[in-house]
């Protein structure tokens, strides 16, 4: 055994030999690239452009510094899988502020859409936040800031909100104002939010307003004709006792 093993290792060593000989022999007679020969550009993987992202055109609404009217600017918004996802974006882009620099943002900045709803008959709702006072800066005892403006800038701010998100929608018409989630009776101390708010066209510039009706003429029939008045009869006078015919 220990004599047939010697020549069992024997023989796997010779073959290990031949196997290292014949894989240095195919190897130095591998092909090699001629001197001046380039070796081959690689090619350049092709560049796939990305899938633009459709997008909606909008007509937003913001106050000019020309003549204090509500004048058109032109969005283009990612497009909207429904109704509420559009009055959410309108609403929020408004009160980003405009990107024309003759126009005024109508919000102070920080002011966002917190929420927006519909209902029914043409009613929505626009949800308000103000921005986030810290109590450290606030004295003690104080209420909370509110938005400190004049009566047509509060008005022309909650004009340019609702005539943006009125002109971009289908079938809304009236809008309640809420501040926080919460109802308010005003913005700034003018404006009115006790009661849903409609969108005054009147302020948007070039803005035909609305044709007064004409007034109805009712036709009446002719009088019919009076007849001529008769001359009164001549009256003679009677004659007394002793007069002469």
């Amino acid at each position: 055994m220990p004599r047939r093993f010697a020549l069992l290792l024997v023989a796997l060593l010779v073959a290990l030999v031949g196997a290292l000989f014949l894989a240095r022999h195919f190897r130095g007679r591998a092909p090699r690239l001629e001197s001046g020969t380039s070796a081959p550009a690689p090619v350049p993987t092709p560049v796939i452009p990305p899938t633009p992202i459709p997008a909606r055109r909008v007509v937003l609404y913001f106050e000019s510094t020309a003549d204090g009217r509500l004048h058109p600017e032109t969005r283009d918004l990612p497009v909207m899988t429904d109704d509420i996802a559009l009055l959410r974006a309108v609403g929020a882009a408004v009160l980003e502020g405009p990107r024309t620099p003759d126009l005024l943002a109508p919000f102070p900045e920080g002011w966002r859409l917190r929420a927006a709803f519909r209902l029914t008959e043409g009613l929505a709702v626009l949800d308000l936040e103000p921005p986030q006072e810290k109590k450290a800066d606030r004295p003690p005892g104080a209420s909370p800031a509110r938005w400190e403006t004049g009566s047509r800038e509060e008005i022309l701010a909650a004009q340019a909100l609702l005539v943006s998100v009125a002109k971009n929608t289908v079938g809304l018409g009236r809008f309640v104002l809420l501040v926080g989630g919460e109802p308010v009776e005003t913005l700034g101390g003018h404006l009115d939010l006790t009661h849903p708010l409609i969108p005054d066209l009147s302020y948007v510039a070039d803005e035909q307003p609305a044709a007064a009706p004409s007034p109805v003429v009712i036709p009446t029939s002719p009088a019919p004709p009076r007849p001529p008045e008769s001359s009164p009869p001549t009256r003679v006078p009677a004659r007394g006792r002793g007069d002469s015919v």
